[in-house]
């Protein structure tokens, strides 16, 4: 009998251990652009880099501010503010850009500063229902005591095919 109830403990242990090795984690990158605080998984953020400058391209959506170089390789510089519809969306004066991680484009968005890299459960992101691709927002993250917005960054390349006519 009271190896019976061993065993059973045991067991129980067992599957509550193999449920915490389940929980996946996903390292989040919390930043701000123009004092509002934004996510984005690190995992698509290749690099931070600062203090380059913005080189003005001519006909270009009023999204896009220009391209920066890095290392000899050009960069679309987005300013997410104005994507996302803010009205008041002039770029952060802060030159400091995500390169983020494309396998086929070149992208950054001009941020104003670098808050925090934090580690959390895939469960905390909550989703918005029925979203798409083509949605700016993955979902909300809980920081602190507020709601952070998760950005998606693969609609930024899509709304720049859409508007250049390559999509």
């Amino acid at each position: 009998m009271n190896e019976d109830l061993i065993n059973v403990i045991s067991e129980s242990q067992k599957a509550s251990e193999a449920q915490e090795v389940e929980k996946k984690t996903t390292v989040w990158l919390i930043f701000s652009i123009a004092g509002k605080k934004y996510a984005m998984r690190s995992a698509d953020v290749l690099e931070i880099i600062r203090d380059v400058p913005i080189y003005k391209l001519p006909f270009m959506p009023a999204y896009i501010e220009g391209v920066i170089n890095r290392r000899g390789d050009p960069f679309t510089v987005i300013n997410p503010l104005a994507v996302f519809g803010d009205t008041d969306a002039k770029p952060p004066e802060e030159p400091l850009f995500l390169i983020m991680k494309r396998d086929d484009d070149q992208l950054s968005i001009h941020i104003s500063d670098i808050l925090q890299f934090t580690e959390m459960a895939e469960s905390d992101l909550n989703l918005i229902p029925n979203g798409g691709d083509e949605d700016f927002f993955l979902g909300t993250l809980s920081y602190g005591h507020e709601e952070v917005p998760a950005i998606n960054p693969g609609s930024f390349e899509l709304l720049i095919r859409k508007d250049l006519g390559s999509a």
